[in-house]
């Protein structure tokens, strides 16, 4: 097994990675900005290594595949964001005998076009594309012909639910290519239908590179606030057979070129029950703890022992406890910046709650009181994600959640108690 593992990603994401490397007894080294000090990291990592300011401490090649060589890391971790779906430094990691964790460069270059990849699926899945490339001459007029309004536009390289926009009509669709046409834009846009009050389902696959592709789970990620996840549910995928019909051919299609590591396959689901695929993510996600808690296996320990040792060796999450088939995840996001004055759970030390020791039960954070969110990074704070049958989980997760206070900036904890979950029922 690997002696070292370098993480390239911070603050909830990192806490994670180096959970899993110390369960591995893997020393965790973590890249971090000078100017991006994390208490909570500094003390669970092996080591810290300070590189550039603010947001290109994370994205710098440069520095990071130097750290990694200086420091003797035998591979890179890159979670999600920043470099993780970067086919260049996937690449560049491993000319250097370093092993990059997830997929093969050229998979992260396919899939880190979204456009590609609805061209990569079309003859493996039932439904015709209905995607448009706005490179060519013609394309608002073929655009306009083939699909009505509203129209989705979207950056073909775009991740994290950036660069997205809803148009209403042709002519708003119009301006906006004629916007991007002056920018010389156009090429890295395509347009395709939106679909209203779909339902957004995503699939979680695991590769072996070796031609196995397996399913592990499903999960309802329809609950975002401008394309921007913050609830996400299990999904049984036996409800959906359509969709499960797809789902195993798109494992069919992965199987063909060898897949290895995680990838998330997500689509959208009209009002028909027609699939509509929208990307591949090829690389882990953030809401990857929902199939964790359903399936029982550690998908970033897997991913560790994949890029080592070759081979698909499922690592068991819980140890002796068994994992029930449903669960749910929320994100707890900052809508402010500013200091936190306090967080955690009444008559608890944050992070522990009440119900700290039962393995149903997962908190994942690395701030803590005295923080500064300053707007720079995402706005996470934590993840809370558990165990619990379908039509109970949002309950059990409310219930937990009523005693959890975080004062000194506005945050999305609200939402939770207002939201309404959706229909399980997919045609």
């Amino acid at each position: 097994m690997y002696q070292r593992i370098l993480i390239t990603n911070r603050s909830d994401c990192a806490f994670r990675l180096i959970r899993a490397c110390h369960a591995e007894n893997i020393q965790a080294f973590v890249i971090a900005a000078r100017d991006d000090h994390n208490e909570v990291l500094e003390k669970l990592a092996d080591n810290i290594i300070y590189t550039g300011m603010s947001r290109e401490a994370y994205t710098s090649q440069e520095d990071i595949l130097e750290a990694a060589h200086h420091f003797g890391c035998e591979a890179i971790l890159p979670g999600w964001g920043f470099l993780s779906e970067d086919f260049s430094f996937a690449r560049r990691t491993r000319l250097m005998g370093i092993d990059f964790i997830g997929p093969t460069s050229k998979q992260i270059q396919i899939f880190g076009d979204k456009f590609k990849t609805i061209q990569f699926f079309s003859d493996a899945l039932d439904t015709p594309p209905q995607a448009f490339e706005c490179r060519h001459p013609d394309a608002f007029e073929r655009i306009t012909q083939s699909i009505s309004a509203p129209f989705m536009l979207k950056n073909r390289f775009g991740g994290g639910g950036k660069d997205i926009s809803r148009t209403e009509s042709a002519d708003e669709l119009q301006k906006r290519f004629e916007a991007l046409s002056k920018q010389n834009l156009l090429n890295e846009y395509f347009v395709e239908p939106a679909i209203v009050n779909g339902r957004h389902i995503e699939i979680q696959y695991f590769g072996d590179g070796n031609g196995s592709v397996e399913l592990l789970g499903s999960r309802d990620c329809t609950a975002q606030v401008s394309h921007q996840k913050w609830l996400e549910y299990s999904f049984d995928l036996s409800r959906a057979p359509m969709l499960q019909s797809q789902a195993q051919k798109a494992a069919s299609k992965l199987s063909e070129i060898h897949y290895q590591g995680w990838g998330t396959l997500e689509f959208i689901i009209d009002a028909c029950g027609t699939a509509h695929l929208l990307e591949l993510n090829p690389r882990l996600q953030v809401e990857h703890g929902v199939t964790e808690m359903t399936s029982g296996i550690d998908l970033v320990r897997t991913a560790i022992r994949l890029s080592h040792s070759g081979k698909y060796l499922p690592c068991a999450l819980f140890g002796s406890a068994s994992p029930l088939p449903d669960a749910i995840e929320f994100r707890l996001f900052a809508r402010s910046t500013g200091k936190i004055e306090s967080i955690g759970f009444d008559g608890y030390a944050w992070p522990d709650h009440p119900f700290s020791n039962d393995p149903h039960f997962r908190i994942e954070s690395s701030y803590q009181k005295g923080d500064e969110i300053t707007g720079v990074y995402d706005g996470l704070i934590a993840r809370f994600i558990l165990n619990a049958p379908a039509n109970e989980a949002h309950d059990i997760l409310k219930k937990w959640l009523s005693s959890f206070r975080l004062e000194g900036i506005l945050h999305n904890l609200n939402d939770l108690f207002t939201y309404l979950p959706p229909n399980t029922n997919v045609r």
